[in-house]
């Protein structure tokens, strides 16, 4: 029998996920794609708190952040009458610099919280291509709109990318032994950067992801990317733009994370929960007496199993 496609082995480990995990996911949009699923089936998970960031220098510096509480006031900008912060998606913003730091303040202390008491960290890398401010020589998560002449363009030096990550993930495995990091890498392409520039920078972050995999025992990686490029590698798994992948794409990821770092007893529980969701919400759609006796039989059922299984 023919092998129609090239199937992607994982490491199983079926104890990395369950319930008891507190979890912080960050990073680009995928990172938000598969944190609000997990979330929608009742896993305790902080999903992309700063909004959504692509580059992992970005990334990096906003958890260094917030273990050390600096807001970095340079990076204060004002536009319309709001004020932003160049290290945050322009989700975040305040009427006034006090509010915004205000806001800033709150977001470090939640994700510091999350660094030093939870179980797992994600992180999704999206692109190696960043920009930086010609007015301090710094780089930005997010431009906000502003002046294309205000920043200049640049491909992340890897090397330089390594020095910063190393002392920021020692300084994490001391202050959390027991925190376990997941990388993985966006499988959505940066087109406008160009299709070659965009595989530039996927290279960069695969050879980013491999070091940190080498270097540290509580870090592993998740080959998310593999997955819609090699294993399903088909335009119809992509939205109309042939960017993003498709919630069926995203579903079979989830797919692979379940099979292979959930246990039989987790899986199940996910979902009935999901089940109970979906009863639930549809517990309208019934008119008659009978229909609604039924279908409260059926969630006393859902529910009596998934009491079992958490027992």
């Amino acid at each position: 029998m023919m092998n129609w496609r090239t199937e992607v082995k994982l490491n199983e480990e079926k104890d990395y996920f369950d319930y008891n995990s507190d979890t912080l996911s960050i990073g680009s949009c995928f990172s938000s794609e598969i944190g609000e699923r997990l979330k929608a089936a009742d896993f305790s998970i902080s999903v992309n708190p700063f909004g959504v960031i692509f580059n992992p220098v970005s990334l990096l510096q906003l958890l260094q952040n917030s273990l050390s509480g600096e807001l970095a006031e340079e990076m204060v900008l004002e536009r319309s009458g709001r004020y932003f912060h160049y290290g945050y998606h322009s989700s975040i913003y305040g009427d006034s610099k006090e509010e915004l730091f205000k806001k800033i303040s709150a977001l470090q202390e939640a994700v510091k919280e999350k660094l030093s008491g939870g179980t797992h960290l994600f992180l999704t890398f999206g692109t190696a291509w960043a920009y930086r401010l010609k007015s301090n020589n710094k780089l930005v998560a997010n431009c906000h709109k502003m002046p294309a002449e205000n920043f200049n363009k640049e491909l992340i030096d890897l090397n330089k990318l390594k020095q910063f990550s190393v002392d920021l993930f020692r300084q994490l495995n001391v202050l959390n032994p027991k925190l376990k990091i997941m990388l993985t890498v966006s499988p959505v392409r940066h087109k406008k950067d160009g299709l070659h520039e965009n595989n530039l920078s996927k290279g960069v972050l695969h050879l980013f992801t491999q070091f940190l995999v080498d270097h540290f025992e509580q870090i592993s990686y998740f080959p998310s990317y593999e997955l819609i490029i090699d294993e399903l590698r088909d335009y119809r798994f992509f939205k109309e733009d042939m960017l993003h992948p498709t919630d069926q794409a995203i579903d079979f990821i989830l797919e692979k994370f379940r099979s292979s770092r959930m246990s039989q007893q987790v899986n199940e529980a996910f979902d009935i929960r999901m089940q109970l969701k979906k009863a639930e919400h549809h517990q309208s759609m019934h008119t008659t007496e009978k229909e609604k006796e039924l279908h409260q039989k059926h969630i006393k059922k859902l529910k009596v199993a998934l009491s079992a299984l958490e027992k």
